[in-house]
């Protein structure tokens, strides 16, 4: 057998915050006023043990994360970090970080529950799920946490210890129970052969999905010809206002058509006008060029005719005569040849000009047409816009509105039918069922829970330890294996006060733990209880109150410190402080609720 687990520390820690609670081997003892957070120690204990969530607490908001860490026997540590919000694992060991998953795999140690299991030799075992059916289920750490982290809901309830009160896990609980009593657990359990059906269970299935369907089919108030009837119509109506929605959308597909050309006429007309103000931009510049041309030649063909008929003189500057002059060798061409070329070139460009005033007034022309062609398909645009928008997107719209209705109607009207249907195929595989009974045979089972010579043995540790608390009576306890639940003096456990269950609980809680570690027999090796000392704080009853008047909670201190050194580890939550006769020995923690003194609290 592998060794037992320890806890070390629990911490949690924010952006700005942390805090830590430490754990030793022996006996842990939480304690102080209420609300400071003690309970919600123990489910943050059971939520880093593969828990699905955490309770919500307005203190709990300042962290993120939380790190419990661990140790076992054999001399290994390591620590798990979560999320608060859930998640998988990160585990840490020396330099060493994994990430661990929350969901349970069978026989696999990448898991935080195959990982706990394999430390303490219980990796890959199997317990029975169905003593029926003979099915077995991989063994889960979340099977064995209810049984070591105790809470104060639990430790009260007057169930059994050892399941939860809900029957479909009761099998699997008290499987779980076998297997740490006896170290055997369920591999060897061959499954039912599944082609075995349970007729019963069908027969009663069947019945109830009948008479559900039935109700549902009378509540409706409708028969089934009238359904059918009205299916008929409303596939004709489905029909017609199909064909009315596609003439209306074929007759909005036009005016869109429509629409769009005007829009495309709009822009070539837009076009076109910007086109024309471009070309009267230029030709007005052009105009103007061609003044400037006229001005130019006239001026040449002007002065031209000055030197032409002008007076041959003596030079003035040095008197030679106007025969000894060279003017016609100096000069590039005949004047007369020169102002006859300007006089042709400004005709030219006076038909030139001709031209382009006559090109800007068809250009003009061509503008105010189109302006006024602009105007009426802007006018003609809008005319369809509106008819699109006031007209015929409307009645397409409530011609859909109307088949959608139609569809809907057909389409609840169907499911109405089906239930028809189903009702009778629900009924001819029930005749069927009955037209086919099979001769009775009898059903193989599996025994569940341990035996008789075990619950004798174990029902006697929890008595001896009863009496060395000093529990009131003489403490004979036998197992009830009917209840699941332990019989003491003859008073069945669940019956008596919240206060004795709790302690008796305890009882059972701390009994199974040290019956584990004598027989070396596998078991997580710590146990948390939350509260077992109950009637001495919220006493119901009379026999609550009785206890109070006894030495019961020293002797639950003295024999916890006597049987729990440093090879085991148990963590009491109270309200109350140990007496203290019996300080010594405990590794005590006080929650003041008090900012000035001591520890305020958890967080």
């Amino acid at each position: 057998m592998s060794g037992y687990l320890r806890l070390d520390k629990l911490g949690f820690s924010g952006p700005s915050k942390s805090s830590e609670v430490r754990f030793f081997p022996g006996v842990n003892v939480i304690c102080g006023a209420s609300d400071t957070g003690k309970s919600f120690l123990a489910e943050a204990v059971d939520f880093m043990l593969g828990g699905t969530e955490l309770k919500v607490i307005p203190e709990r908001e300042k962290y993120s994360a939380i790190e419990l860490g661990l140790s076992s026997t054999e001399g290994e540590s390591w620590t798990f970090e979560r999320a608060i919000s859930g998640g998988d694992f990160l585990l840490r060991r020396g330099d060493e970080t994994a990430k661990l998953r929350q969901s349970h795999a069978h026989d696999r140690v990448d898991n935080v529950s195959g990982f706990l299991l394999a430390k303490i030799g219980l990796l890959g075992k199997r317990i029975l799920k169905s003593s029926t059916q003979s099915k077995t289920n991989s063994l889960s750490f979340r099977n064995l946490a209810r049984l070591v982290i105790v809470q104060e809901g639990e430790i009260q309830q007057k169930g059994s210890p050892f399941w939860g009160g809900q029957f479909t896990l009761k099998t699997a609980e008290l499987a779980t129970i076998k297997l740490l009593l006896t170290g055997i657990d369920d591999s060897a359990v061959v499954s039912a052969a599944p082609d075995e059906p349970d007729r019963a269970g069908q027969i009663g299935l069947l019945d109830e999905l009948i008479a559900d369907l039935a109700s549902e089919i009378t509540d409706m108030g409708e028969e089934k010809g009238e359904l059918e009837a009205q299916l008929k119509r409303l596939e004709t109506s489905a029909a017609e206002q199909r064909d009315t929605v596609a003439n209306a959308q074929r007759n909005l597909d036009a005016q869109l058509g429509e629409r769009r050309e005007l829009a495309k006429q709009q822009r070539e007309i837009d076009d076109r006008l910007d086109e024309i103000i471009e070309l009267l931009s230029r030709f007005d510049l052009l105009r103007k060029h061609y003044g400037v041309d006229r001005e130019r030649l006239r001026a040449i063909q002007e002065s031209g005719t000055l030197f032409a008929y002008v007076e041959r003189v003596a030079c003035p500057l040095c008197g030679a005569g106007p025969e000894a002059q060279h003017a016609d060798a100096e000069c590039d061409g005949n004047i007369a040849t020169i102002i006859q070329a300007a006089t042709a070139e400004i005709i030219k460009i006076e038909q030139l000009a001709k031209e382009l005033a006559s090109t800007v007034t068809d250009l003009l022309a061509e503008q105010d047409s189109l302006s006024g062609l602009r105007a009426t398909v802007e006018q003609a645009y809008a005319n369809v816009d509106a008819e699109i928008r006031q007209t015929m997107a409307p009645e397409v719209e409530e011609a859909r509105a109307k088949f959608t209705e139609i569809i809907e109607t057909r389409s609840a009207v169907r499911e109405s039918l089906a239930l028809f249907d189903r009702l009778e195929k629900l009924k001819a595989r029930r005749a069927g069922l009955d037209d086919a009974a099979p001769e009775p045979a009898e059903k193989a089972k599996v025994a569940v829970g341990f035996s008789e010579v075990v619950a004798h043995q174990f029902s006697l540790k929890v008595e001896k330890i009863l009496k060395a608390w000093d529990f009131p009576g003489e403490c004979r306890v036998h197992y009830d294996k009917d209840a699941s639940d332990f019989v003491i003096d003859g008073k069945p456990r669940g019956s008596r006060g919240k206060g004795l269950r709790a302690i008796t609980h305890a009882a059972v809680s701390i009994a199974l733990l040290e019956y584990c570690q004598e027989h070396e027999l596998p078991h997580p090796g710590f146990l948390l209880l939350d509260s077992p000392l109950l009637a001495y704080f919220k006493p119901e009853g009379d026999e609550d109150t009785a206890l109070q008047g006894t030495d019961l909670k020293e002797r639950f201190y003295s024999y916890l410190k006597a049987h729990h050194g440093d090879e085991s580890q148990v963590i009491i939550i109270e309200n109350q402080h140990p007496p203290d006769s019996e300080l010594h020995g405990l590794h005590l923690t006080v929650f003041t609720r008090n900012p000035s003194e001591g520890r305020f609290g958890l967080l």
